[in-house]
């Protein structure tokens, strides 16, 4: 049952996280970032339900699937909706459209591809660098504020994702680390979407 709360942790943080920038909702930026929340919180809800309902081994490769998309997918558009606002670039009407849908699509097309796992699991550490190069953008011009709150929650899930993601079965002070890092990452989670708010906010 421990497993299913921590699982629903990130549920609660993604939902938080959405709720932040709820009110400019509009936005396409603010679109990505909220997609990307949405598609992490809808993995760890599949495994609060996988270890609430006792299907621990018919409900795993769901599990594993909607991880993974969560990982590339979701991450690469918290970054990118970032990144559109960090840097002074402007994109054609429509282009943020496309990549809200084509993102998703194209990761579902390699999940379903043999022989794109290297590809997939690059994903999430290219969106970690975009995420630390559009946080150091900020900072660039000046919008300190917001600059170090992205900059730390990028290094933040770096870090967690380096020193506890890949070794979730294990112990740390005697807690799973499993749960351990579904606690931080729905931490993670809040600060990312209170980022951006306060991002949009000040643009406002």
């Amino acid at each position: 049952m421990l497993f299913a709360l921590t699982d629903f942790l990130v549920v609660i943080g993604c939902g938080l996280g959405i709720w932040r920038i709820w009110p400019h909702r509009r936005k396409g930026d603010v679109r990505m970032v909220r997609l990307g929340l949405a598609f992490v919180g809808l993995a760890a809800l599949i495994g609060a339900v996988r270890f609430a309902s006792g299907q621990v081994n018919e409900l795993a490769q769901m599990h594993s699937l909607a991880s993974t998309f969560a990982g590339a997918a979701g991450m690469v558009l918290i970054a990118l909706g970032l990144a559109w606002e960090a840097f002074p670039i402007k994109l054609a009407p429509g282009i943020g459209r496309y990549l809200r849908v084509g993102i998703p699509v194209v990761t579902l097309g390699m999940m379903a591809w043999p022989g794109s796992e290297d590809i997939l699991a690059l994903m999430p550490k290219l969106a970690l660098l975009l995420g630390l190069a559009a946080s150091i953008a900020l900072l660039v011009h000046r919008r300190f504020q917001t600059g170090l709150i992205w900059l730390g929650a990028w290094l933040f899930l770096g870090f967690i994702s380096m020193a506890i993601g890949g070794s979730r079965e294990a112990t740390t002070f005697g807690i799973a680390n499993w749960h351990v890092y579904h606690t931080l990452l729905a931490l993670w989670a809040v600060v990312a979407g209170e980022a951006m708010r306060r991002l949009i906010a000040r643009r406002a």
